[in-house]
């Protein structure tokens, strides 16, 4: 290579010295206000909604999650032995509990005592208990119905109930509560306890103050509540207790993110740095690389601060990934500066030439993996263009702070003789590998075969993407988990969500699907929605008209008879005679819900969400053949119905994937093939880096089936990043060829040189790219642990696949020489 022309005389750096000082006050601002904003204002994002797509199903559980997520009722597990024992502390930790600032209300029971007129009970009454209703007011059913209460009244204990039959004979309130097909969702014992049949578990409902998804709100209540629970848990040692509900997960991966954040950012700078120590062997150039890395992270955070909600969940791993990828530059930059050394020139102007050698390289490669990050701002999901567009900037910033500082460091660090050059021993090991056309030609073989098994159909199925979205680390998912099982449900429910710019339309509309799904008994086994507690009052006055139309007045005489032919005084009933003869008509209201024990339950079904009331019930279908049709029956009922829930979140992740990825494939790969390019300006060399990218993903993807790494939404979107990513070993192989080959080598001495000098330094570059991204195997998220692997095998996997195909493909395909 041509030694570059010695320095100027110093004078000529005298007017240099006024624009370094303007340069290095500027970067000194820029880091002081990244540094202020990620101090003051830097946010993670607990709320999940960040990670669904925008797209289907998941565009309506998005709205779902922001409009009752924020609301979310919390709920405290007791568990024990002992039922007493369980009920009583419930009630205990419902007093402590209530009394706490940060809690509205708390209830371990509802009133289920159903003293209501009989009259008025009609009001709840669905279209299968209105049949029921007018069976037991025929003639034939009053006398079967009061036969039935009179034994009641002689069985023993019935005398307890006397004063709940002089009020309603024909029991009809009863007909009306126990044999509705819809549901209030909460699951009570006789005296009205939140508690499993056998009273091992009982449950603790409360109404914190606050949202939910805002961070300091569900801080201070989850403190609030393990305050409270404190005394209580001590005093109890065999009771386990647990805290869920959406302010508990909401502080709980709050926290979680942080320590990520902390963990993966802290480790990956560690794993970079002895991998880069190891690999270069030069360990002062690590301060010089370290702090302009650290500047670079440290803007990108800033810019962090400015997106809307905060940092998501996946966007946490840029932090890793910059630190990684970033370190590349450094190797570079600082390789260079060494060689300059070398060479003969002084430190000074050493760093010149290191900066003027490598500069455009290494920024054509920062930007080439800032346009592979950048193309996941196509993505439907929220988290993932924040990652990528985070990551860009991350690339670009990263390699400008090396630029502009290492060389500066590196000058004043290498004062002294520079070290002479120990070349490695492992490259002449590559060498021999395609030392002949033969081997060349197996090599480039067997870089074709994952390239033909992928095309054939051998790449990784989906795996399921709902771990990825709500991590099973999590304490309160576990206490979630437990409630679930203690109460005998199963997977499967779904949200029917009704947005309306009025709340009481919005009502009238969820009572009428209820309704239609609660009378499909083949198809759907349970129906969870407000009309059980509150109907609207549209529905209310056709269930009173219905009831009239069975003209009650009419009737209250042959009520009479069968009173008096099974045995009783009609004068004893006379007050039921009365309200038969002139039925009222009362309509219960959210107003009367709220000044009541079961108001508790208002935040399940009533939210609100971009300046439209929403409205939420809840249905289990019977199996996967009942799907259809209840999706064809809602249709039908109200077409603008959203049908969503995490159950049916899979199918949509997965139509948002295959609507992504092709995108984002394209893009990536147009962009990385834009760079090279520009950059190779070779036929030759640009179709090697295609060559060796093609091969390295579909080994990437062959490798993750055998590993049986969950392949999702999440890390899937990554692996087209990985194009930009680790094209960069192979274009820096492909430049030093350039290089050898113009100062006048050709043949096998191309191969030995561009190994021999490159080899070491694209090694050190990948694994540090690797050291970053396994930095996130810590993280206790499990779609950043995914994603992590993922980065980490591409960037390994790609390091090999260079070494390999490049030059085998140097020796299969030689550049003619140049004429003078």
């Amino acid at each position: 290579m041509a030694v570059p022309p010695p320095p100027p005389p110093a004078r000529a750096d005298a007017p240099r010295r006024p624009l370094r000082l303007v340069v290095a006050l500027a970067l000194a601002a820029l880091t002081i206000a990244a540094f202020a904003a990620v101090t003051l204002r830097l946010k993670l994002e607990p709320n999940v909604a960040s990670l669904l797509p925008e797209r289907g199903d998941a565009a309506a559980l998005r709205r779902y999650v922001r409009g009752f997520g924020g609301g979310d009722l919390g709920v405290v597990m007791v568990k024990g032995d002992d039922p007493d024992e369980n009920a009583a502390v419930a009630a205990e930790i419902a007093r402590a509990l209530a009394a706490r600032p940060t809690v509205q209300r708390a209830a371990d029971r509802i009133d289920v005592s159903r003293a209501l007129d009989p009259w008025l009970a009609f009001r709840h009454a669905d279209a299968r208990v209105r049949e029921r209703l007018a069976a037991a007011l025929s003639p034939e059913g009053m006398r079967e119905r009061l036969a039935e209460t009179r034994a009641m009244l002689l069985a023993p204990g019935g005398g307890a109930a006397a004063e709940t039959i002089a009020a309603d004979p024909l029991r009809l309130a009863q007909l009306v509560f126990e044999s509705a097909d819809i549901g209030s969702g909460v699951r009570t014992q006789a005296d009205g306890a939140f508690a499993t049949d056998d009273g091992k578990v009982h449950l603790v409902l409360v109404q914190p103050a606050g949202q939910a998804l805002r961070g300091a709100d569900a801080r201070a209540f989850v403190a609030d509540a393990n305050a409270a629970l404190a005394p209580i848990r001590a005093a109890h040692p065999d009771i386990t207790l647990g805290l869920t509900g959406g302010h508990a997960i909401a502080a709980a991966t709050e926290e979680m993110l942080t320590r990520d954040l902390a963990v993966s950012g802290s480790l990956s700078m560690l794993l970079a740095s002895a991998v880069f120590a190891l690999l270069f062997r030069r360990l002062r150039a690590l301060a010089a690389v370290m702090p302009p890395l650290v500047l670079g992270t440290v803007w990108t955070a800033g810019l962090a601060t400015a997106l809307p909600g905060g940092l998501s969940a996946i966007a946490v791993a840029f932090m890793s990934v910059v630190v990684g990828v970033g370190v590349d530059t450094g190797v570079h930059v600082y390789a260079a500066l060494l060689e300059a050394r070398r060479e003969g020139l002084d430190p000074e102007a050493a760093a010149r030439a290191a900066r003027a050698r490598t500069w455009r390289a290494v920024l054509v490669a920062a930007v080439t993996a800032a346009a592979a990050f950048g193309a996941l701002a196509l993505s439907d999901i929220n988290a993932l263009r924040q990652l990528g567009l985070l990551c860009a900037a991350g690339e670009v910033l990263t390699a400008i702070a090396i630029v502009l500082v290492t060389p500066a460091f590196g000058a004043w660090l290498e004062r002294g003789a520079p070290p002479p050059e120990a070349p490695a021993r492992w490259p002449d090991g590559l060498h021999r590998l395609t030392r002949t056309r033969g081997r060349a030609l197996a090599v480039a073989a067997v870089a074709a075969l994952p390239i033909a098994a992928v095309a054939l159909g051998a790449a990784p199925p989906l795996a399921e993407a709902i771990v990825a979205i709500r991590p099973a680390a999590l304490e309160p998912l576990k206490v979630q988990q437990a409630i679930f099982d203690a109460f005998g449900g199963r997977r499967g429910q779904w949200v029917v969500l009704l947005a309306d710019g009025e709340q009481e339309r919005a009502r009238a509309r969820a009572d009428r699907i209820a309704e239609r799904l609660a009378s499909m008994k083949a198809d759907v086994e349970a129906v969870d929605a407000l009309t059980a507690l509150a109907p609207a009052a549209a529905t209310q006055a056709a269930r009173f008209a219905a009831r009239d139309a069975l003209d009650l007045p009419g009737k209250a005489d042959e009520l009479a008879r069968a009173l008096r032919d099974t045995g009783f005084a009609p004068e004893r009933f006379s007050a039921v005679l009365d309200g038969m003869r002139a039925p009222p008509r009362q309509e219960v209201t959210l107003a009367d819900l709220e000044r009541g024990p079961a108001s508790i339950l208002l935040s399940r079904y009533l939210g609100q969400d971009a300046g439209e009331a929403l409205v939420a019930l809840y249905v289990r279908p019977r199996d996967t053949g009942s799907v259809e049709r209840i999706e064809r029956a809602i249709r039908e009922e109200d077409p603008r119905a959203m049908l969503t829930g995490y159950t049916r979140l899979e199918a949509s992740l997965r139509e948002t994937l295959a609507h992504d990825m092709p995108r984002i494939a394209i893009v990536a790969g147009g962009l990385v093939l834009l760079a090279l390019s520009a950059s190779l300006r070779s036929a030759r060399d640009i179709a090697l880096a295609a060559l060796v990218v093609a091969s390295e993903i579909s080994l990437v993807l062959l490798l993750i089936r055998a590993l049986g790494i969950p392949l999702h939404a999440y890390d899937a979107l990554v692996i087209p990043v990985l194009l930009g990513i680790t094209v960069d070993e192979g274009m820096f192989l492909l430049h030093r060829a350039r290089d050898v080959e113009a100062a006048g080598g050709s043949g096998d001495a191309v191969i030995r040189e561009t190994l021999r000098h490159e080899a070491p330094a694209i090694a050190a570059t990948a694994l540090t790219t690797a050291a970053g991204f396994s930095a996130l195997a810590f993280c206790r998220f499990d779609g950043l642990r995914d994603l992590g692997r993922v980065g980490a095998l591409g960037s390994a996997v790609g390091l090999v696949v260079a070494l390999l195909v490049v030059p085998a493909g140097l020796r299969l395909w030689p550049r003619g020489r140049r004429r003078a």
